[in-house]
């Protein structure tokens, strides 16, 4: 017996193969990289070789089913992971990412199904009469006809006869509950499990363990739910084991706390009692004792937050009844070493802030699951699962790209924007049949464009409030400087690349850059640039802007927008005069010329929570740090090592090459004469930064238009126009500025540019 540890994978659904997810057809099939078949089987030529997998639970039991080896499609696919169908996993209780064992025994071929027996699982519908159950196992095998193989726990869905569709579960194949084998349609014998008395609907039975079915999109929390709702069934094998029955789901608005809720509603486990956020105080303890009375039984408290806003009068008494209410809970497990069959699952948005502590401590909500905004790869899940009319050729393409440009969009959004794209769909159609006009295969499906254009309505709900785009500057916006641009535009590969492809090289990649240098040299265009060509969400703050005169407020500014940076990865955070915020603390080493955050402890606090929001790789992942000074001198030491900001960018005055390219983008895009001759304007500007140039530009340009306005035949923007401009701006960049900036980088040169 040869065996292999894996990791359960899906399988690409822009797979020509017959086993994609879409299909039931070679539903259990385990896809493995060609050389692991080689190994496992001896040949990597025969396909549909019999395995087994095997998965390893928590409390050491093993769990097995069987499947069949086939080559990957991917030959690049890794060794260490098997690809299989959503229905499979459904079927044998596997997560993506779960570690598996596949076995291979030495046996030649899958065995034939003699037996299959299933169940109806249709909701909403009486049971089958026994007269009828000939009848519909009769359609069932008609429908098992276009697969291959039929396996424990396969669930065909919409089989439709007499009028209307049922679903169906398969409980066993050849009396095993583990086998899976080949149906022949002349000799496989297919029953349906008999529900009783003919003619009368059978009450559905109560299930005797808490257990969610899997949810697009939701997949890591619905695997935590699950790990947690198994403490519901058995003893307690530890006195030390939690107690706790209280369970909290926090997230912004839109991530699918609600979802989750209606799901662990709909298990049928237990009564389910729900606690609105405008219910007395009388009528939640009844709902508490009436729980009690009759287990199993769940309580539900949405909103949850809203339950005990600040501004209800009994809100401490509202907080004292919940928290009596799960210590009363605790003690009964604890008298019985078994938790009462009753779940307290509350939701709202933030667990830190929301909930007070004393409904936080042990015994009580110290169980909480976090439902962020959709990653890349939920979101994708999320599209899929509408099943949207796009054409069958480029659907996969089209959903990929769509799930990269809604980036900060919630399950809510995404819901909206296919509403959207529905609605534009259907309204296209509905002005072609107007028209008498032919409709073409094309129009039979929901373009890409359309999509693009539901999404200039449908904008994510994370990003009202704040800047999502800055100003719309471009790299040919700013003259010269190339070695920021390129700087720049290799932090935005750091950002975007997958996790695990970086680390296989570096441990800790850059996050933060520090843009630093004179005033007027393009430091904030850079960063309005970056996000411009990045398509990057774009969070932009002065840094003077988070100091509040509130204690503690301008700390919890600064986390909540580190949060929602994260949330709407990949971003970008911009720290405009990051100086006002980050300046040098006392007594650390610093010559007196702090900054305000040194003037108080207020500012101190500021430093310090920036200081470790910015640490650790793993919570910033996605999010780019950026920031922008003209006093690196006056900034803590601490923000400039390693894990902070790692790369410091110095953006110099323009050259004589960056000056020309001013000139010559301003002349081309205005009514200039002929006689401007933008090489000399270069030369004669020598030390000027790109926001006195632009100033110069501007000033002559409305001079010039003031004296070409009184006359009939206009001169344009002349070479005097300009050299007079020249002539009497001012300089404000010092040679005693620039040395200071030299002299401060050779500290931190090795990261400098």
């Amino acid at each position: 017996m040869k065996f292999i540890e894996v990791k359960v994978r899906p399988i690409p659904t822009s797979s020509s193969d017959k086993g994609a997810d879409k299909s039931l057809k070679g539903a259990s099939r385990i896809y493995v990289n060609k050389e692991v078949l080689y190994e496992l089987a001896g040949t990597a030529l025969e396909n549909g070789k019999p395995c087994a997998v095997e998965k390893t639970l928590p409390d050491g039991q093993v769990t097995r089913r069987e499947g069949s080896l086939w080559t990957a499609a991917d030959p690049k696919l890794s060794r260490a992971v098997a690809q299989m169908s959503k229905a499979f996993q459904d079927a044998c209780e596997f997560k993506l990412g779960d570690q598996v064992k596949v076995i291979y025994s030495g046996e030649k071929t899958v065995p034939g199904a003699e037996d299959v027996l299933l169940e109806d699982i249709t909701a909403d519908q009486p049971s089958i009469r026994g007269e009828d159950l000939l009848f519909w196992a009769r359609s069932v095998k008609g429908h098992l006809i276009g697969l291959d193989d039929v396996f424990p726990g396969l669930v065909l869905k919409r089989i439709f006869a007499d009028q209307i569709y049922r679903n169906f579960k398969v409980i066993s194949v050849n009396g095993s509950n583990t086998v899976n084998a080949r149906f022949n349609p002349e000799t496989t014998n297919v029953r349906i499990q008999s529900g009783g008395e003919a003619g009368i609907a059978n009450e559905p039975a109560r299930p005797s363990r808490l257990r969610l079915d899997n949810i697009p999109g939701l997949e890591h929390q619905i695997q935590e739910l699950n790990r947690l709702f198994r403490l519901w069934t058995g003893q307690l094998r530890s006195p030390a084991t939690p107690k706790s029955c209280g369970l909290v789901i926090h997230g912004g608005h839109g991530t699918g706390k609600t979802l989750l809720l209606n799901h662990i509603s709909k298990t049928g486990w237990g009564t389910v009692h729900r606690i609105q956020p405008s219910d007395k105080l009388s009528s939640v303890l009844d709902t508490f004792q009436r729980a009690r009375e009759n287990q199993p039984s769940i309580i539900v408290m949405d909103r949850f937050e809203q339950l005990i806003d600040k501004e209800r009068s009994n809100r401490n008494a509202v907080i004292q009844a919940v928290g009596d209410f799960l210590d009363k809970l605790v003690d009964d497990a604890t008298a019985k070493s078994e938790r009462p069959k009753i779940l307290v699952i509350a939701a709202c948005l933030d667990y830190l802030t929301d909930l007070p502590t004393d409904l936080t401590d042990i015994g009580r909500f110290e169980k909480h699951i976090n439902v962020p905004l959709p990653d890349l790869s939920r979101r994708k899940a999320i599209l899929s699962s509408f099943d949207l009319p796009l054409p069958p050729e480029s659907k996969d393409e089209i959903l990929t790209r769509l799930t990269e440009r809604t980036h900060a969009y919630n399950g809510k959004d995404l819901a909206r924007l296919v509403g959207e794209a529905s609605e534009l769909w259907e309204a296209k159609l509905g002005e072609l049949e107007d028209a008498e006009s032919a409709i073409t295969p094309e129009d039979e499906y929901i373009s890409e464009k359309i999509l693009l254009q539901a999404m200039q309505t449908i904008r994510p709900s994370a990003m009202h409030d704040i800047n999502l785009k800055p100003p719309p500057v471009h790299w040919d916006d700013i003259g010269g400087q190339d070695e920021v641009k390129k700087s720049l535009q290799e932090a935005i590969a750091l950002a975007t690349v997958p996790k695990d492809r970086l680390l296989r090289y570096t441990p800790n990649p850059p996050k933060g850059f520090l843009l630093y240098g004179p005033p007027g040299c393009s430091k904030t265009m850079a960063a309005q640039a970056l996000a411009t060509e990045a398509d990057l969400n774009f969070f932009a703050v002065k840094g003077a802007e988070l100091l509040n005169m509130y204690v503690g407020e301008s700390e919890r500014q600064i986390r909540q927008l580190f949060q929602r940076a994260r949330e709407a990865a990949p971003s970008i955070i911009f720290f405009d005069e990051i100086d006002s915020i980050g300046g040098q603390r006392s007594g650390f080493g610093s010559s007196g010329g702090a900054s305000s955050s040194s003037g108080g402890g207020s500012g101190l606090n500021v430093l310090t929570t920036l200081l470790n929001e910015m640490q650790g790789f793993e919570q910033t992942q996605g999010v780019l740090v950026l920031a922008a000074t003209n006093r690196p001198q006056a900034l803590d030491p601490a923000l400039l090592r390693p894990g902070r900001f790692d790369k410091l960018i110095y953006v110099k005055p323009p050259d004589e090459g960056a000056r020309t390219a001013i000139f010559r983008k301003f002349v081309a895009t205005r009514n200039a004469a002929a006689d401007v001759d933008v090489d000399e304007l270069a030369e004669e500007t020598e030390g000027f930064s790109g926001a006195e140039i632009a100033r110069i530009c501007s000033d002559a340009g409305l001079n010039a238009w003031w004296r070409d306005s009184k006359s009939e035949e206009g001169q344009g923007i002349t070479m005097e126009d300009l050299m007079k401009e020249i002539r009497i701006a001012p300089r404000m960049i010092t040679r005693e500025m620039l040395d200071a900036y030299e002299a401060w980088a050779k500290k931190f040169l090795k990261g400098s540019i």
